[in-house]
């Protein structure tokens, strides 16, 4: 009996249990950038690797005291977002998920597009949105640099003083009644 997966490939029972197939290997060479980074207290490396085509195929966190508790959860973190990656989830889906978590170390970074952040895991989000998604995404996530969200406030702006100033205008318009029959 065969059973679909979310990306379209189908597995097979085998003995009571499914066996899926392989997900596709990564190229043997990936472009990397590091971004060193400060949120609160905590120190880190964010490592990530992109196919050729530009989309994020490994993400990989140190944190600066390895063999704490944050240090392990980031590693786990970082294997389970290259997985799902893996996998073909996409990148919009773990930064809907782990935008706006909150749990120490938190506070101002050393990052001038994300100024603070209430976690490790929402400046990680934060950062790959940044990165690797496209604008109308990251808005219906509100993750902007400093610089988009004061364009989107002053564009916002406006928009609410055309909204006013059609209220104004409806509002002095003449009432129209119906007449009384006697």
């Amino acid at each position: 009996m065969a059973e679909q997966i979310g990306d379209g490939r189908t597995g097979t029972r085998a003995e009571g249990r499914t066996v899926w197939p392989a997900p596709p290997r990564p190229p043997r060479q990936m472009q990397s950038t590091t971004r060193s980074f400060v949120v609160g207290e905590g120190k880190g490396y964010l490592t990530v690797a992109c196919t050729p085509d530009g989309s994020p195929a490994e993400v990989m966190i140190r944190m600066a005291k390895q063999g704490s508790t944050l240090a392990g959860m980031m590693d786990a973190f970082s294997a389970t977002i290259t997985e799902g990656l893996r996998h073909g989830v996409p990148l919009e889906r773990f930064v809907a998920q782990y935008v706006q978590m909150r749990f120490e170390p938190a506070g101002l970074t050393n990052d001038p597009e994300i100024r603070q952040v209430s976690s490790v895991m929402d400046y990680v989000g934060r950062r790959l949105a940044l990165d690797h998604l496209p604008y109308d995404a990251r808005v219906g996530l509100n993750v902007l640099t400093a610089e988009e969200r004061e364009t989107k406030e002053t564009v916002d702006g406006l928009g609410n003083e055309v909204w006013t100033d059609l209220v104004g205008l409806s509002m002095s318009a003449p009432v129209v009644t119906q007449s009384r029959r006697g």
